[in-house]
């Protein structure tokens, strides 16, 4: 008998992102699909350095043994110390180490959510999150907001009608929007979440990569009881250093600890310790000032050229912050149609479907900046120009 897949892995092999493996073989592509972060912006000198000191004649025993499920004690006191510079204040014992911010999440949906369990979430969102949920088996519901994040009227409205377990929300630079919620919406959040008893779930990847002033502060620093925070070092160190945190109240940590030794036992020993002497050793404000230099000239570079590359009457964000650009078309345009016209020139972008859980758009479509400079963002949108020209097809309602 051939292997049947188990009904909740069905959403997972989606056509597009087929295509897309499918297309990153294709030479000479252009990608404005995947955030892959730009190797510009890595210290390698620096990650080398602390994988060095990892792995010296004295540490290396440890270093290289096993650890603890929720983490080594070094990095999770590195981890706090970080937090209270954002403003959140916390201790080690309420910190669980994840192999990247991925894990984070899927942490969580085991711990804390059983199938059938309803999970609210932004309108778009982080298509890996709602995969995770599928994988999960939970109900999804999306609650449209704008420029300044979830609207709080509709985000209480969804949460009386659907009684949700949790609140999922990346409140600053979103991705796949770029929107980033206000401080007044951020405390709305928290006083809903405290009113109706449910969990905020706070995936803050991009808070570093800001392109003007700061955002308002986390919205855990606004609950330490209500909010769960997810954090990485993959946008401000390395992704490839695959290291992450859960940071949430001990009560949600010794449900989580288990739960993370059952599914690796614990997170790299040899990164957890590197990623430690990082922290300990790098000039944290130099290192993000370098950071926004390298990404915020890209994001430039894309936003001063998106209205020669896209339709007349489109519209996009202009994101403070992070790597994503999200993008509406005007009628008579299919984001999937055009993506076939760019394909043929060399370009692929991410439709906005796979970001929107429970509505339907044919004409969204998120563009990501994150791996190039401003010659292949320019050669992209010159790519993007040229499949605009080629295709006008019907384009599909959009159900709001």
């Amino acid at each position: 008998m051939k292997p049947i897949a188990a009904a909740r892995t069905s959403g997972l092999g989606s056509p597009l992102m087929r295509t897309f493996q499918s297309a990153l073989s294709q030479p000479g592509l252009v990608s404005f699909g995947l955030g892959f972060m730009n190797p510009a912006g890595f210290d390698v000198a620096g990650v080398r350095n602390a994988f060095a000191a990892a792995l010296s004649d004295q540490r290396a025993p440890s270093t290289l043994q096993y650890g603890l499920a929720e983490g080594g004690e070094r990095l999770r006191a590195a981890i706090v110390e970080r937090m209270a510079a954002l403003g959140v204040p916390g201790a080690s014992e309420e910190i669980v180490v994840t192999t990247g911010a991925t894990q984070g999440l899927d942490l969580l949906c085991r711990a804390l959510l059983d199938p059938g369990d309803v999970v609210l979430v932004e309108r778009p969102t982080y298509v890996t999150a709602l995969q995770q949920f599928s994988l999960a088996e939970l109900r999804v519901v999306s609650v449209p907001g704008d420029e300044e994040g979830l609207d709080p009227v509709a985000l209480e409205a969804a949460v009386l009608e659907h009684r949700p377990k949790a609140i999922y929300t990346i409140p600053t630079f979103q991705n796949p929007g770029g929107s980033t919620m206000s401080a007044q919406r951020r405390t709305e959040l928290v006083q809903i979440a405290e009113r109706r008893d449910v969990w905020v779930i706070e995936d803050d990847p991009y808070r570093e990569l800001r392109y003007g002033p700061e955002p308002p502060a986390p919205i855990a620093s606004h609950s330490r009881e209500r909010v769960i925070y997810i954090g990485t070092l993959a946008k401000t160190v390395a992704p490839g250093l695959r290291v992450g945190w859960v940071l949430a109240p001990t009560e949600i940590i010794s449900v989580c600890r288990p739960v993370k030794q059952s599914l690796d036992w614990h997170t790299s020993s040899i990164d957890q310790t590197a990623a430690a002497i990082y922290l300990e050793t790098v000039d944290w404000r130099r290192r993000t000032a370098e950071l926004r230099a390298v990404y915020g000239q890209a994001m430039r570079a894309m936003l001063d050229g998106l209205g020669d590359a896209l339709p007349d009457g489109s519209t996009w964000s202009s994101p403070a912050g992070g790597v994503f650009v999200w993008v509406r078309l005007p009628d008579g345009f299919s984001a999937l149609g055009l993506l076939e016209r760019a394909l043929d020139h060399g370009l692929f972008f991410m439709p906005g479907q796979p970001f929107l859980a429970d509505v339907h758009s044919d004409t969204t479509l998120r563009l990501s900046m994150s791996n190039h400079d401003p010659d292949s963002i320019a050669e992209g949108l010159r790519r993007l120009a040229a499949a605009v020209s080629e295709v006008r097809a019907p384009a599909t309602v959009v159900t709001r």
